[in-house]
């Protein structure tokens, strides 16, 4: 059994198969470990996050479940910070969060209501984000106001260690509750809260579903690392009758390595028909586009010019001229 502790106390003693998840975990909860092996420290505690949009409650309700991460909070706007979010609750959106960036580029999140596992799946609810530089622009359905403070802390963890996660796919289910009730629950109950769920409440959904893309070796790094979350699956109604139409929203993969997925109901920052296909060549200023273009070459006689073009030569006697003499 290893020991682990915590601002000098000790939090309790881990198997070698879960003090292995932990190291894995800890990242996705905002903590890190120190060189030692045994101490768990604030992964956070060196940076500022703004927030504008939400009630002095929230915050509140927020700064305990991010209190264990060392990081600092103001809802100061003048303040300057490493990372700012701007919220908005409005229901003009088909999906319960959608991200809106500085470049006007809009992502819908579809965050779960419950826990499914994998562990991977469910340690932030289905909810990711690829980018991280300039404020984020988050717009919320009111419906979901409960549920913004959780989604908000997952959020600000992948901001600033999303480099540092690894692949949960080792991490069985019993051994994520066997380190969060250990671990994360003496450190922090509030967010320990919202990732312990009730044992009903947990989900299993279909490997197919969940089923991770299969990396090639020439895929980058940075892709594996963005590549380890899963997309939610749409909700469904309660009353949903069986011969009632689609809905038009399709299913939204915010970060996948096709690219986001935008419904047609909100408008797009440019045209997508000047847009290239996704089978289309790259463009090549060195290349000519021209199948039909040919080098030219001036110093080398046409064949198909020879009969036709006598070649001059000036040091050699012509044989059809009789000499002079």
């Amino acid at each position: 059994m290893r020991p682990i502790w915590y601002q000098d106390k000790k939090v309790c003693e881990l198997s070698s198969i879960e003090y292995e998840a932990l190291c894995l975990l800890l990242p996705y909860w905002g903590l890190k470990i120190s060189d030692d092996g045994e101490t768990i420290t604030e992964a956070l505690s060196t940076f500022m996050f703004g927030i504008q949009g939400l009630t002095q409650k929230k915050v509140k309700e927020l700064e305990q479940h991010l209190s264990h991460t060392g990081i600092r909070i103001t809802t100061d706007d003048h303040v300057k910070c490493d990372h700012r979010f701007y919220v908005d609750f409005h229901s003009g959106h088909p999906m319960p969060l959608a991200l809106n960036t500085p470049e006007k580029q809009l992502y819908y999140l579809n965050p779960t209501p419950i826990f499914r596992l994998p562990v991977q799946a469910g340690i932030h609810k289905g909810i990711t984000l690829k980018r991280k530089d300039g404020p984020l622009f988050l717009a919320v359905q009111p419906s979901y106001e409960a549920q913004i403070v959780e989604w908000i802390s997952y959020l600000v963890i992948q901001t600033f260690l999303r480099v540092s996660f690894e692949s949960l796919s080792s991490v069985s289910e019993a051994t994520f509750f066997s380190c969060a009730n250990k671990v994360l629950k003496p450190i922090n109950s509030y967010f320990a809260a919202v990732q312990i769920p009730v044992k009903s409440e947990v989900v299993e959904t279909l490997n197919v579903e969940y089923q991770q893309k299969p990396i090639t070796s020439s895929s980058p790094v940075q892709n594996k690392k963005e590549d380890l979350f899963y997309e939610a699956p749409l909700p469904q109604p309660v009353n949903k009758r069986l011969d009632a139409p689609k809905a038009t929203v399709p299913q939204i993969r915010p970060f996948s390595s096709a690219g986001a997925l935008i419904t047609n109901q909100i408008p797009k920052p440019y045209e997508q028909s000047k847009l290239l296909t996704r089978n289309a060549s790259p463009i090549s200023p060195f290349k000519s586009n021209s199948p039909t273009e040919k080098t030219i070459q001036p110093f080398k006689r046409s064949t198909s010019d020879s009969k036709k073009t006598s070649v001059i030569r000036p040091f050699q006697p012509n044989k059809n001229t009789p000499s002079s003499d």
